[in-house]
């Protein structure tokens, strides 16, 4: 992979990691927010409080998903500091560009990550 290909990829990774890390911090201050207001207020009736832990439960495994796919992100901008960028860590064979394009934080090549989906081990 050339080093202008490799920067066009760490700029794509540094953007999604700029706006996953800002959609946390949002979901974050949302929760601590709806946290403060409740306990200061008395709720009218436990449907309403259902109804606000299960909105808080969904919010914190959206933030959980994107904390996974930043770190995703944080190993892939690694690789590339390492020049490994673009290379299957199972067989060491280039991952295609379009595959690149569409999930840039990628590992494995097709075959590799179809073999640990179906099989859960390289």
């Amino acid at each position: 992979m050339t080093k202008r290909e490799m920067k066009k990829y760490q700029k794509l990774l540094l953007d999604e990691q700029g706006h996953l890390s800002q959609g946390i911090r949002k979901i974050e201050q949302n929760t601590l927010e709806n946290t403060e207001r409740e306990s200061g207020g008395d709720l009218t009736s436990f449907a309403e409080t259902g109804t606000d832990n299960n909105e808080r439960d969904t919010a914190l495994r959206v933030a959980s998903g994107e904390s996974d796919w930043l770190h995703e992100i944080s190993d892939a901008l690694d690789r590339i500091n390492k020049a490994t960028y673009g290379n299957c860590e199972s067989c060491e064979s280039d991952i295609p560009v379009k595959r690149l394009e569409v999930f840039p934080s990628a590992r494995y090549c097709i075959t590799c990550q179809s073999k640990l989906e179906k099989d859960g081990v390289l």
